[in-house]
């Protein structure tokens, strides 16, 4: 079975997009996905780049950008305010559930919650997160407090700096990055270049 890799941050509004995207691509060809979660902000301190959002006139395009594809696709949008919102917490409790098998179900709650529901983290403090945490921990039948302490750990607090760190290493620069096998597509807006890797062979 063939496999597409697909690294994403909660924060990524272009992540939101792809996530229900890929996974109806994965259906359709029998292919796995595998949720590789990182933390997008210190992918880009670790490459150089700066986000989008910091660049005015790109950042103007972007949210035009980001209404059209959600149109495209016939999904719900209520931009988060503010943007970018914090995600530190959010990716940690993702690496603690991907840990107990609770990561998919948490990830298409989250994207749902943040990107659709205005639920997003309000603020940049750690604790601007646990209300929103909780919430997708609620939606998927976990236990917010056991959820926050995981997240909390330093297990969790390791996995997700290996794995992004691990990102990096593997050639990513942004998200959503995806990878069959070997080769990488960046950008929602190749997911058929995806669709045709998978469809090789």
């Amino acid at each position: 079975m063939k496999t597409v890799e697909f690294y994403y941050d909660l924060v990524s509004p272009y992540s939101y997009l792809a996530h229900r995207e890929v996974s109806r691509i994965c259906r359709e060809h029998g292919a796995e996905l595998a949720l590789r979660p990182m933390l997008l902000g210190a992918v880009h301190n670790a490459v150089g780049l700066q986000a989008p959002i910091e660049t005015k006139p790109k950042a103007r395009y972007q949210a035009r950008d980001i209404q059209r594809w959600a149109e495209r696709y016939g999904l719900p949008i209520d931009f988060p305010n503010p943007f970018p919102f914090r995600t530190l917490k959010t990716m940690r409790a993702a690496m603690f559930l991907k840990d107990r098998g609770e990561l998919e179900a948490f990830t298409r709650e989250a994207f749902a919650l943040y990107w659709e529901e205005g639920g997003a983290p309000k603020g940049l403090e750690e604790a601007d997160e646990d209300g929103p945490v909780s919430e997708a921990a609620r939606r998927i039948g976990a236990d917010p407090d056991e959820v926050l302490a995981g997240a909390s750990a330093p297990e969790a607090k390791e996995a997700l700096k290996a794995a992004t760190g691990g990102a990096v290493e593997r050639g990513v620069f942004a998200a959503p990055t995806f990878f069959v096998g070997e080769e990488m597509f960046w950008g929602n807006d190749r997911l058929d270049f995806v669709e045709v890797a998978l469809g090789r062979g």
